[in-house]
Order: structure tokens, then C-alpha cells, then sequence
């Protein structure tokens, strides 16, 4: 038989499993063969300036694509660094294989330079660790694929030894990923219990969904459909915008967790969870005060929320064969009332103060942008306004964080997103907080000369921190910074920068934005003192 080398190998199954490209920062072991030889399997590499930017990259970028991300990193610092784009992974269950160097069989057993345990520093926030060996690399590799993306998707970490990637071996037999799908999709639910849920729904007289994640893998216009068939709205989870159409007559809006939607929680006589991930909801007792129906892929094993009918497998079959079976739905429900109560959230938050409002920036945004275009949207003060009043059409058009709500998420989710798509417009509304803290990487845009449109919220601080404080009665105090050029800072990275006080202003930049050939970077100067009664008004912080 055959023999090849291990890390070609490697290469040629990720590609197989439809990866094409690996994003990171190589070490001088096993990561630098693997990028020296991915051009031969026909796989890119991005050099990114931060692993942890790689993790995020490559997690969205997997998910747009229907496959496994890739990461690599130098052994030590490369893998410490890795540590919060992990754990966004874990959290916002990104399927993410992470490869890293490992010394070379004994020497790793005594050397102590850049030397810590990878695999038990990755165990909390990974769902695999595992190491690679001559005799069953592949058989790990393929460990590691379906774990990464069966439910609930999550990233895998991999140590590659040094001498493992320079033998060869006899030519394995891929088959990285089941055909036709990217992940186990569950067991078909049986006949009685989703005719029991059927049933349950169609006599209700105001039946709610709730739809999560998982409901970001259903069909364009399955959601919609059922909803439609039982008349029930649909709130969607942050994450899950777009699973339904924004300007569908049953879309709700969001479920934040907080006081806006528990006008229809109250009204509510029967909740249905639809692919609802708990990692979203807030962290505190959920008491379902009414008939409870779930269907997830997996078993709701978590109980942050109780469920009178639980169906756990196939969703995507589910959905469809729940909508057959509806029968005259009982709902009073009239799509006017969805359509007053999603008029009523937006005049909730629409909070006068005498500069612009961050409302002003989303709403100029969303209106000069193309139907399309891809939002990613960083974690802040802004975040909560963005999720409520930015208008999403298809599932994986609106891109955040917010299992692990980490900020810095915009730049790297953005530059994936392009990658993805790179003829769709991207733009990124981000706090100025987070927008510095992954902005090395702007970098990496211009390395890629993909053209970005990043809109600023420009105030100077840490709007959220500051807000809680002042819902709390305690002072102001340390979370302001010096306002950075923007201007000079965009010509740096060879983009445009531009600075506006008003939402005419700002429509004309972006305009001018999404004709240049290169990014763009808007400081939006807002007035965030509107920020801590809008708060109030959504949830509880």
C-alpha cells in the first residue's frame, strides 16, 4: 500500500470535509508543514494578527460555509492566546478545529520552555482534546470533524507532535463528514408524540414560539410555515434573527429574556421551543408559567426550562411534518397585533437625548443598505439596540455574539463574513470599546483587500459598565478613554475614514462606503446618555 505524509494526509481530508481555508498564526513545528502544503490540497491560508481573531474567524466562517472552521498556533503562547476565541466558540457553539504544535514524543515528556498541558488548559471551554499519532491520526481526525459539528456544535482542540507530522503512513480513507449533511440531525421523532404537540398547538388560543439556534438549520421559509399554520408569533433567540423574516406577519422580534416581550409571555397558553439553545437566555430561574412544547436535536438535558412535550431529534423533519399535521388552529392571534407590538418596542426604546442616538445610527444603516447585506454587530452598549431594530430576511445574515457575549467579536466575524460572500455587502455596527481590541486585524482586511463598511459608535467608553453603574446609584468612573483618530487610523490600514454627527451625514458615508474598492471606517459620534433608561426598558442588566 501506498504511504504519504501524515500532515498531506491531513490536508487532503479537511478538504474533502470542505475546508478551504485555514486562518491563524503558524508555529515553527507541525502548523508551519501545514500551511507550507495546504496550496497543494487546495487550501488558502489566512495569517490573521491574533489566534484568537483566527478562533473567531474561522468558527464563522465554517458556519456560512456548512463545514468545520480551522485554526492554527504556535505551541505555548499561540495555544494561551487561543483561550477566548475558544471559549466564544464553545459558547456560541461554532464548530472549530484547532490545531497546535506539540513537541516531538520524548522531548515533550521533559522539555519545560513554552511547555504547559494544551490538553487539560483547553478541556473546560473545548468539547474534544485530542492528540494526534502515527498509527491513528486519521481515525482522531475523523473524531474530531463530527464532534466539532454535532449538536450542539463546538470546537475541538488538537495537538499536533512534531514528529507525527514529518512520517509517512499508508493512505487512509477520509470521509471526514456524513454525505449530504454536517451533523447528526437526530433520530425521527415518532408519529404519537408529534401528533400529541400537533394537537396541543391547534387547540391553543394563543400559541408563542420561541425559536433558537437549531432553527437556523431549517429551510428558508420552513419557520414562517409554521407559524403560519398554527398562527402563532415567533420570537427569535439574538442568534437565530433571520430564521423568519423580519417582515413576516407572525415575526415578533426578539426574545432578550427582559420586560418587553412579557406582554406575550402573559398572554400565552403555550410556549413552543424550537431548536432553543438555554445558553442564550439570561442567567436566572426561567419559571414557564404556562404548557410548555420543545423540540431540539438533543435532549434537554440542561432543564433551564421545563417542557410538558418534548420531542428531541430530527428538527428539520419535525417542523415540516408539525405543519401537515395542523389541523383549524384555535389561535386568536391577528397579525396586526404582532405588527402593534413590534411598533411598540421600537417607540419603548426610542429614548430622546440632544446628540444622535444609537437608534438613529442602526435605522440610517439599515436604510441605505442593500436587502442582503450581512450585520455583525460586537458586544456593548449598543448590542441590545442593534438585536432589536436591525431587520434580518435569511438565517446567518445577522452575525454577534452572545453565549459568550465577548467583546472584539466584530472585526474577525466580519472579515469571515466577506470571505464567505464576498460579493454581498458587509457591514459592522460596533461600540468603539470592542472595535479596538481586535484592531491588528484590521490588517488582515487590508491584507485580503475585502471592502468593509464599519460603522462606530463613537462615544468614548465603555457605555454598558457605565450605565450599570448609574442604574446602580454609584458615580461614573474609569471606564472613558481618549478618543483615538479615526480618520488618520482608517489611512493607516489604507482604508477611508470618515467622521459624522448626524444620521444624513452618516447615510451619505455609508453610500460612499459601499462604492469605494476598499473598507471604510465611520466614526458615528452618538450621545449615550439615553443609554441607561433603554436598558431599563429592555431587561434587567
Amino acid at each position: 500500500m501506498a504511504t504519504k505524509n501524515i500532515t498531506m494526509q491531513i490536508l487532503e481530508a479537511l478538504k474533502q470535509a470542505g475546508v478551504d481555508k485555514i486562518f491563524g498564526i503558524a508555529g515553527g513545528g507541525p502548523t508551519a508543514d501545514m500551511i507550507s502544503l495546504a496550496p497543494k490540497a487546495g487550501i488558502d491560508f489566512v495569517l490573521t494578527q491574533h489566534e484568537t481573531t483566527a478562533v473567531i474567524t474561522a468558527g464563522i466562517y465554517g458556519q456560512m460555509k456548512g463545514t468545520v472552521g480551522v485554526a492554527v498556533s504556535a505551541i505555548g503562547p499561540g495555544v494561551a492566546n487561543f483561550a477566548n476565541g475558544t471559549a466564544h466558540a464553545y459558547c456560541d457553539r461554532l464548530p472549530v478545529l484547532m490545531f497546535a504544535d506539540r513537541y516531538s514524543g520524548g522531548v515533550h515528556d521533559v522539555a519545560l520552555r513554552q511547555q504547559f498541558d494544551h490538553l487539560t488548559f483547553m478541556r473546560p471551554i473545548t468539547k474534544a482534546q485530542i492528540t494526534l499519532h502515527e498509527s491513528t491520526f486519521m481515525t482522531g481526525l475523523r473524531r474530531a470533524v463530527r464532534t466539532a459539528l454535532s449538536e450542539r456544535q463546538g470546537p475541538v482542540f488538537i495537538d499536533f507532535p512534531g514528529n507525527v507530522a514529518t512520517t509517512s503512513a499508508n493512505q487512509q480513507v477520509y470521509k471526514l463528514k456524513k454525505a449530504g449533511g454536517n451533523n447528526d440531525s437526530g433520530a425521527v421523532i415518532n408519529e404519537a408524540d408529534l401528533k400529541l404537540a400537533a394537537k396541543r398547538l391547534s387547540k391553543s388560543k394563543s400559541p408563542l414560539i420561541l425559536a433558537g439556534i437549531g432553527a437556523m438549520n431549517l429551510k428558508p421559509g420552513v419557520l414562517a410555515k409554521l407559524a403560519a399554520a398554527y398562527k402563532a408569533p415567533v420570537l427569535t433567540s439574538p442568534k437565530a434573527k433571520g430564521a423568519i423574516a423580519t417582515n413576516d406577519p407572525w415575526c415578533a422580534g426578539v426574545f432578550m429574556g427582559g420586560k418587553l416581550e412579557q406582554v406575550l409571555l402573559d398572554r400565552a397558553d403555550t410556549i413552543f421551543f424550537v431548536g432553543y439553545d438555554p445558553v442564550e437566555l439570561l442567567p436566572k430561574p426561567w419559571s414557564m408559567p404556562t404548557f410548555v412544547v420543545s423540540l431540539d436535536s438533543v435532549v434537554n438535558n440542561e432543564q433551564t426550562f421545563r417542557s410538558d412535550i418534548e420531542l428531541s431529534g430530527d428538527i428539520a423533519d419535525a417542523t415540516v411534518r408539525l405543519t401537515k399535521a395542523a389541523t383549524a388552529p384555535a389561535s386568536t392571534w391577528k397579525p396586526k397585533e404582532i405588527d402593534d407590538f413590534k411598533r411598540m418596542v421600537i417607540k419603548a426604546i426610542d429614548v430622546k437625548v440632544k446628540g444622535m442616538t444609537p437608534n438613529a445610527v442602526i435605522l440610517a444603516t439599515r436604510a441605505v443598505t442593500p436587502k442582503d447585506t450581512i450585520m455583525v454587530t460586537d458586544v456593548g452598549a449598543n448590542k441590545l439596540l442593534v438585536v432589536e431594530l436591525w431587520e434580518t430576511y435569511q438565517a446567518n445574515d445577522f452575525l454577534m455574539s452572545n453565549g459568550l457575549a465577548t467583546m472584539g467579536f466584530c472585526i474577525p466575524a466580519a472579515i469571515a463574513a466577506k470571505m464567505a460572500h464576498p460579493k454581498r455587502p458587509v457591514v459592522a455596527l460596533c461600540g468603539d470599546a470592542g472595535f479596538m481590541m481586535r484592531l491588528p486585524d484590521l490588517l488582515t482586511v487590508q491584507r485580503l483587500k475585502q471592502k468593509i463598511v464599519f460603522v462606530i459608535f463613537a462615544d468614548d467608553e465603555h457605555s454598558l459598565i457605565s450605565s450599570k453603574q448609574i442604574i446602580k446609584g454609584l458615580p461614573k468612573y474609569g471606564m472613558d478613554f481618549p478618543r483615538p483618530n479615526y480618520q488618520a487610523m482608517a489611512k493607516t490600514f489604507g482604508m477611508k475614514g470618515v467622521t459624522v454627527n448626524n444620521p444624513k451625514e452618516l447615510k451619505q458615508a455609508i453610500a460612499d462606503g459601499l462604492k469605494h474598492d476598499t473598507s471604510t471606517i465611520i466614526e458615528a459620534r452618538i450621545d449615550p446618555s439615553g443609554y441607561a433608561k433603554q436598558f431599563d426598558v429592555i431587561r434587567e442588566l
